[in-house]
């Protein structure tokens, strides 16, 4: 049903305004009422005044609430939906949930603009604004029509809120909407408020007041305070020197939407303003000033419209076509154009380049003239017409060519070249212009253009521009097989290296765009050390490459889905902190042949490339962070091999980074993972040596305790294992495996700054679709992991890998010093008789406070016959409020090669190996056949190590102290000769319990030794933990 149609009769802002709210307040109207101004003009500043007046209002207001959400500059539905909850002034802790959101489609790669709303906050919104009278006034920048209920705002018919909105603002005047978007926008809308184009708007004061109102509110937007600096006059300028451009940019060869705010600042109509830059301030401007939809704007913009000339009284800007050019042969660029505009009627291509005459700049010794874009020109290229404009800021050179053999010219002090600020070339082979010496010259140079040019190398135009911000590149089918004369024949990006100055340190974003079919002839782009770089688009088909290195940079998503690269063999990525997301090519299109990743995210690269190697292996060596293995201690970690030693090295300090890492799954197939996990130093480490060195001596020391008493327990061990005859209390960690240089290093950091949450373990019920922002380690690291290593992390409650997550390749893990740990692995969500740790050989978990369980099955998970088998090492210390560690499953007879249980001080350890209730009251026998050291001390709620029975028939050593809720030993092989060693108090080792010799299980089958420092059973409550 098409809306219905009211003609607003106002002739200004003011009286609109006081129309639309009669509308509003009219009980008898539609809930939606859409308002498109004049001709697109006045639309947004009618709404600002409505918003305004509603809030303000002292007379009786029929609404509760009045939400005023302008979206003019189009982000995403998030966005929207934020600006709809800051209006409600929903609670911090509500608003927290957009920022963790954001973070996290940050490390997924989502763009801004697919980033959708969030249900939580939308049942918030909702919650509000149900009981409540509102009217909601929105300026929708989008493409297409938005239903607010998508949001949360209830606008249903059979209530009296209102929405107000307008696609118009910021000078929309024209409307690129997507398919079928105009129609739904009639079938929901209720009330269509016009106004007249007619002898109206003739006016000139009504027009110049409709610009003049969309050009404040643009100037507002900037942000910029001053109102003597930024305008409407000076917004006005821009808007009519880019709707010139615009029209002629198919002939000139101009993006608009990219290059516009760089025609602004080098024309001079924008400046710099205290500390803000005038580069800023165009950008500002240019997100402000809407001007995707110029193609409509021509259309839809009438001669009343178009400015005359008091709107339109600078006359600095000359445009001229090849025709108006040779029809005056005489014509002279006045020496007060500021911009000058040659341009063919047609395009470039079916253009016969026209001779640009000597004679037009005859007055460049005093010219003002800035900007200077030439189309389809013929000049000398050794002695340009316009040598003496010593004051431009921005040449375009499109599809010139040289009237004479180009040689350099014999002054190469050409002023016309020293201010650039903006240097763009397209299909004009002006060597000499890219040369080093050259470029040199142009000492504020900050922006190179170059497309379908034959240059030697990118690294030849990178050369000698120290000034650099942006540089982009673009290859066509004209250039990409073609040797430039006079050129390197060097295939490189060469970048960041310091030493011989090829890149520019201030460069900030690089494009590279191959058009052509043919491979580009690039090999390495390297971009080592440019910290300032942000943006980099690469495009296109580039089959030579086999490097890209983009260390030290500060990219933040590294977007290769356009390009096809598929012999890249080495991607680095090192001390590029605030990387969070890579995404690849397609599958048809991704290289098959990678053979290097490096990734660091916690400490900047070396800027310098000589000294990379020493740099990179000390950033490797000092990263700290969630990992599958130790690289930095002999005792415990990997021996001698340095991170740097890997071809595959990911240390990051966000596990949610790893999710880039998920389409190389097959390259972990055939190898393994040597994973570690930490929290970073909160302090560098004063003395001596480098901080590096420091860092790994740190690790290497034992004494890292958590509490004093820790120290002191320690040395009441080693005190008494000094002792002559006696048995050593503390074994030793096994050293970790091995790994070679085709294995995986994936080191994760648990940062202070993630939001706590994100490292938890999910609650019961939830689900990983209802918890996506959790960090969660992929499954298939954790199931190619090999070693695991996690120390001194801080945040984490457990592991944060995945229920599904099985292990199956796990033989060494070690698990010390985290404080907040309650639950070691989460308890895995698999069907009965899964068979999961099937490699695990060395378990070791020290000081622990918080932990209660290192596994826990539950009804619906019982682990298969084949877990733990090769279980043969387990340690802990210090895990006070443990309650069991193992439980063995009704599919797991026992641990059958377990050969070492050493417990110390697990104040709440009631059961080691806890069995399931079946077999628990059938008091059968578990047998564990090569058990041979049982070390337990101060376990004063230890009752079972495993059921009521069990026995180990190889049982060598048995050490306790401090166990004295224990009263069963293991049975034994029954062999006099050959029998186990027992250390323990006499007053426990009276109060045993046995079964006699029939059973193994006779206080005569062991040998029995008191330490020298007895200590009797003291009463509860006499000892203070």
């Amino acid at each position: 049903m098409a809306p219905q149609e009211i003609e607003i009769q106002a002739r200004n802002i003011d009286a609109a305004a006081g129309e639309i709210i009669d509308v509003l307040e009219d009980t008898n109207q539609g809930n939606m009422i859409y308002f498109r101004g004049w001709g697109g003009l006045g639309a947004s500043a009618v709404l600002n005044l409505v918003a305004q007046r509603l809030k303000s209002s002292k007379r009786p207001n029929k609404f509760d609430k009045i939400i005023h959400v302008d979206c003019s500059v189009w982000k995403s539905m998030r966005a929207l939906q934020k600006t709809i909850a800051e209006e409600l002034q929903l609670p911090h802790s509500v608003m927290a949930i957009f920022d963790q959101c954001n973070e996290d489609d940050d490390f997924n790669g989502t763009d801004q603009g697919s980033r959708g709303v969030i249900s939580h906050i939308r049942r918030e919104i909702f919650r509000k604004l149900v009981n409540n009278t509102f009217v909601v006034v929105f300026h929708n920048g989008s493409r297409r029509y938005i239903d607010l209920y998508e949001c949360g705002v209830p606008v249903i018919s059979l209530m009296s809120n209102k929405v107000l909105w307008t696609w118009h603002g910021r000078f929309r005047l024209g409307l690129e909407l997507e398919d079928g978007e105009q129609e739904k926008m009639k079938m929901q809308t209720d009330v269509d408020l016009r106004t007249s184009l007619g002898s109206e708007f003739t006016d000139k004061e009504l027009r110049r007041g409709l610009m003049r109102e969309e050009a404040e509110e643009v100037a507002k937007c900037t942000g910029i305070v001053d109102p003597d600096y930024m305008d409407q006059n000076v917004v006005k300028q821009c808007f009519w020197y880019a709707f010139v451009v615009k029209g002629l940019a198919s002939f000139s060869g101009i993006d608009l939407g990219t290059h516009v705010s760089s025609y602004w600042i080098c024309d001079g109509i924008l400046q710099g303003q205290g500390d803000t830059s005038a580069w800023e301030i165009g950008d500002r401007l240019h997100r402000n000033m809407l001007l995707v939809t110029w193609d409509e704007i021509i259309d839809n913009l009438t001669d009343e419209l178009y400015p005359d000339t008091a709107d339109f009284e600078d006359k600095r800007w000359e445009f001229t076509t090849h025709k108006e050019l040779l029809q005056d042969h005489a014509r002279v660029l006045p020496p007060e154009a500021t911009s000058f505009f040659l341009y063919a009627e047609e395009s470039p291509i079916n253009t016969v380049p026209v001779l640009l005459p000597v004679s037009l700049f005859q007055h460049s010794q005093s010219s003002k003239l800035r900007v200077l874009h030439l189309s389809c020109c013929s000049f000398s290229f050794t002695s340009p017409p316009f040598l003496g404009c010593s004051q431009l800021r921005l040449l375009h050179l499109d599809h010139c060519t040289d009237m004479t053999v180009q040689e350099h010219p014999s002054n190469e002090n050409i002023l016309c070249f020293h201010k650039l600020w903006v240097l763009s070339l397209t299909h004009t082979e002006w060597y000499w212009l890219l040369s080093e010496k050259m470029k040199r010259s142009m000492v504020d140079l900050r922006e190179l253009n170059v497309e379908g040019v034959k240059y030697g190398s990118v690294s030849d135009l990178c050369r000698g521009s120290l000034s650099l911000v942006m540089l982009r590149v673009t290859e066509d089918q004209d250039t990409t097989n073609q040797e430039p004369p006079n050129m390197s024949n060097a295939n490189n990006v060469v970048t960041s290296n310091l030493d011989n100055e090829v890149l520019s340190p201030s460069l900030e974003s690089f494009s590279f765009i191959q058009k052509a079919q043919t491979a580009a002839k690039i090999s390495s782009i390297s971009f080592r050390g440019c910290s300032r770089l942000k943006n980099i688009l690469l495009r296109g088909y580039l089959g030579s490459l086999e490097e890209l290195d983009l260390s030290g940079t500060t990219v933040k998503t590294l977007d290769l889905r356009e390009v096809e690269a598929p012999n890249l063999k080495r991607l680095i990525l090192l001390g590029c902190e605030k990387l969070c997301a890579i995404l690849w090519p397609p599958e048809n299109k991704k290289t098959r042949v990678l053979k290097v990743l490096h990734i660091n995210t916690i400490q900047s690269a070396s800027p310098s490339e000589p000294n990379r190697e020493e740099s990179t292996k000390e950033a490797s060596a000092v990263t700290r962070s969630l990992s599958i293995h130790n690289v930095a201690t002999t005792q415990q970690g990997i021996g001698q091999t340095a991170p740097f030693d890997f071809n595959w090295y990911i240390s990051v300090r966000d596990v949610r980074l790893l999710r880039s890492i998920v389409p190389l799954e097959n390259y972990v197939r055939p190898v393994f993972v040597y994973m570690e996990m930490d929290s970073p130093p909160t302090s560098s480490i004063s003395g001596g040596g480098s901080k590096v060195a420091q860092g790994i001596g740190s690790l290497k020391q034992p004494d890292k305790y958590l509490y004093a008493s820790d120290a002191i327990f320690r040395g009441h061990l080693e005190a008494g294992a000094g002792n002559e005859g006696a048995i050593s209390w503390m074994w030793a960690c096994p050293t970790s495996p091995t790994p070679t240089g085709q294995d995986w290093y994936v080191h994760m950091q648990d940062e202070v700054e993630m939001k706590s949450r994100l490292l938890q373990q999910p609650g019961p019920g939830s689900t990983e679709e209802t918890i996506s922002s959790t960090a969660l380690i992929p499954a298939f690291i954790c199931d190619s992991a090999r070693m695991m290593h996690v120390y001194d992390s801080f945040a984490i409650t457990c592991i944060p890998c995945k229920h599904s997550s099985d292990w199956r390749w796990l033989k060494w893990c070690r698990v010390e010093r985290c404080p907040k740990l309650h639950v070691v692995f989460p308890t895995p969500q698999k069907s009965y008789n899964v068979n999961i740790y099937i490699r695990l050989e060395l378990f070791w978990a020290s000081q622990l406070p918080m932990a209660c369980y290192i596994w826990n099955w539950n009804t619906t998970t019982q682990p298969g016959w084949r877990s733990f088998q090769n279980l043969v090492f387990l340690h802990l210390d210090n895990c006070p409020r443990l309650i069991h560690v193992l439980p063995l499953s009704k599919y797991m007879a026992t641990l059958p090669n377990l050969e070492t249980l050493e417990i110390v001080c697990c104040g709440d350890l009631r059961e080691v190996f806890p069995l399931d209730p079946k077999r628990q009251g059938k008091r059968k026998i578990i047998e564990f056949p090569k058990l041979r050291r049982i070390h337990m001390y101060e376990l004063p709620k230890l009752q079972h190590i495993c059921g009521s029975r069990m026995s180990a028939p190889n049982l060598e050593t048995i050490v306790v102290r401090g166990c004295w809720s224990l009263r069963r030993l293991p049975a034994v092989s029954g062999n006099t000769a050959k029998r186990p060693k027992v250390d323990c108090e006499k007053d426990w080792w009276d109060n045993l319990d046995w079964e006699g010799m029939e059973a193994n299980q006779d206080h005569s089958l062991y040998e029995l030794t008191h330490s020298k420092y007895y200590k009797a059973q003291l009463s509860r409550g006499a000892l203070l933990r």
